[in-house]
């Protein structure tokens, strides 16, 4: 394979990972795993976790809060939910896809 300059390149890593299985064999379709389902899944959590931490930090907000500042808080909680909320889906879902397409 060439690169942009025409030296040659190694080739492209392989879109698969083998995994042992308990018999300690490591050869097999059985024993392959999809490595695109991983990036997606831990992206996921991610997202996840920091929606999680920001609605708990807002509600913590809530306890002293007068009515102005109760609908402050409200709006900022739908905030974080109308802007991580629909990539969390996003990579949960393509997580998902990645496990069935290559399971």
């Amino acid at each position: 394979m060439l690169d942009v300059y025409g030296t040659s390149c190694p080739p492209p890593r392989q879109r698969w990972t083998r995994v042992a299985r308990s018999d300690g064999r490591s050869t097999g379709p059985a024993a392959r795993r999809p490595s695109g389902f991983l990036s997606p899944a831990l992206t996921a959590t991610a997202l996840a976790a920091v929606m999680l931490h920001l609605l708990a930090n807002l509600a913590s907000y809530l306890a002293s809060a007068d009515a102005a500042s109760a609908v402050t808080v409200l709006l900022g909680m739908a905030a974080v939910l109308v802007t991580l909320l629909p990539f969390t889906l996003l990579c949960a879902r393509r997580a998902g896809e990645a496990l069935r397409r290559d399971a």
